[in-house]
């Protein structure tokens, strides 16, 4: 551990000491809630320090891995000084730590501000905290940062191994892999070992994961299995929505002329379709559910860099009001209320079209024969950065993280196919090589490249940031994938 990361663990462990000793000289007065509040940011500091052991990793993303962004998420600085991963690996303590942290979270929220449009039957916030939740939380502080100190920083290498598993932390999917039945027994014959462990999960996921894509390239490849051997038995289908596309039936069939086992199938409605994927009777039962899942989330992530538009398997909340209905009392009249600003800009739908879709079809070709290990740095912060844009509505928005999603997706595109180092300061002249084929114009390159900083461009909003972002992606996904094709071919 460098000594900057070990002075600042150190400073957080003695903020975290002064904060307990402010709540215990208010703990004999009536001020249970104060108290809590600064037991929480004790806490706080505490799954800081611990989160600063593991960032003892090289960072390769312009924006920082996962930890980078969990130093300003009270829920999982709260969550880490509960449960890290560095000690021990039991799913019972990740899920008592998560459920801790977002109720502890919550009662802070409520005990914190007064509402300036309560009611006089409401409970006041200092109220929300009773004396033992306060002092149970207390002494809980102080288990935790007594616990850490004793710790220390641990010893031993730290790999890309020790990375991997780290930034798997942030993969909901990974994360239920890595805590089944099967992986914590496996952790648990390995003598609590969690490098040697990792490891062996590693592998093992990637093996697994490399039949599937095996299998789903064959599926892809020879649709039509020879009379007697395999035959259609497994159908899925979802739904998936578009806000940036209108759709047509034509454009659809296009698509599933030349990919047989992925249907998009036209429902009359334009913009939404029904995606159906058919397996054949010679896929395991176990692994069933991650290639469907696998092949399903591939199919989207083409769409939406093909036609460098948006398609979630969810309405995306920016479509929804606030409000049902607001009444004008004066006119005894609904009210037109307008909605949110679309991600797509002005909300006006443009057509898909047969090029839109050859684009995808050639990024799932050229990319669903990619090992785990080459696919992930690319594709997991590119379907991050999807779902969170589902997630912005008129009650928050996503704009920023899921910005910082798509240019960790584009610095691990870079990596795999525009030769970059993965050093920060030779970050932008990969970006200018990589582009320049296809965006000729070095002032053109140079305004687009604001968008990829931390910064962004501070003449634009963060949505037309996060547009300018994924459209950045999605052209040089579109780049490489019709390089690949032509090689290929």
């Amino acid at each position: 551990m460098s000594q900057n990361a070990l002075h600042i663990r150190n400073l957080c462990l003695d903020q975290a000491e002064g904060f307990i000793a402010a709540a215990e000289k208010l703990s004999d007065g009536d001020w249970a809630h104060i108290v809590y509040h600064l037991s929480l940011l004790a806490l706080e500091e505490v799954g800081k320090a611990s989160m600063i052991t593991a960032r003892m990793i090289d960072h390769t993303s312009p924006d920082g891995t996962w930890l980078d962004r969990s130093l300003d998420n009270h829920r999982r600085k709260l969550q880490w000084a509960l449960w890290s991963p560095m000690r021990r690996i039991d799913p019972a303590d990740f899920e008592a730590a998560r459920q801790f942290a977002e109720r502890a979270h919550a009662t802070r929220l409520a005990s914190l501000y007064v509402n300036p449009n309560a009611d006089p039957t409401d409970t006041p916030p200092r109220e929300e905290v009773q004396r033992e939740d306060a002092d149970q939380v207390l002494a809980l502080a102080r288990a935790r940062l007594n616990l850490e100190r004793v710790h220390g920083v641990p010893s031993g290498e730290v790999d890309d191994i020790t990375k991997w598993f780290l930034d798997g932390l942030d993969n909901p999917d990974l994360m239920r892999v890595l805590l089944s039945k099967s992986f914590v027994k496996r952790y648990e014959e390995m003598d609590g070992d969690v490098r040697s462990w990792a490891a062996w999960a590693r592998a093992e996921i990637t093996r697994v994961d490399e039949e599937n894509r095996a299998l789903l390239a064959a599926e892809l490849a020879a649709p039509g299995a020879p009379e007697g051997q395999a035959k259609p038995r497994w159908r899925a289908t979802t739904t998936i929505y578009t806000p940036s596309h209108s759709l047509r039936s034509k454009v659809l069939t296009h698509w599933n002329e030349q990919i047989k086992p992925v249907r998009l199938i036209w429902t009359d409605k334009k913009d939404q379709f029904k995606l159906q994927i058919t397996l054949h009777d010679n896929e395991p039962l176990p692994e069933l559910g991650g290639r469907l899942a696998s092949l399903a989330k591939l199919t989207v992530a083409c769409l939406n860099i093909g036609s460098i538009g948006y398609f979630w398997f969810d309405r995306p909340g920016f479509e929804k009001d606030m409000f049902r209905e607001v009444q004008d009392l004066k006119l005894k009249r609904p009210m037109a209320m307008g909605r949110m600003e679309s991600f797509w800009g002005n909300g006006r739908a443009v057509a898909l079209t047969d090029e839109h879709i050859d684009h995808a079809i050639h990024c799932m070709m050229a990319y669903l024969p990619l090992p785990e290990a080459e696919a992930e740095p690319i594709f997991a912060p590119y379907l991050h950065g999807l779902a969170l844009i589902a997630k912005s509505d008129i009650f928050y928005n996503f704009d920023e993280l899921a910005r910082q999603a798509f240019t960790a997706s584009l610095a691990g595109a870079l990596r795999k196919y525009g030769g970059w180092s993965g050093k920060i300061e030779e970050f932008q002249s990969s970006f200018h090589s990589a582009f320049e084929p296809f965006m000729g114009e070095r002032d053109h390159r140079d305004q687009m490249f604001k968008v990829l900083t931390p910064e962004s461009d501070s003449t634009e909003t963060s949505l037309a940031n996060l547009r300018s972002a994924k459209q950045l992606i999605d052209l040089y996904l579109i780049y490489t994938a019709r390089q690949h094709w032509r090689t290929a071919s």
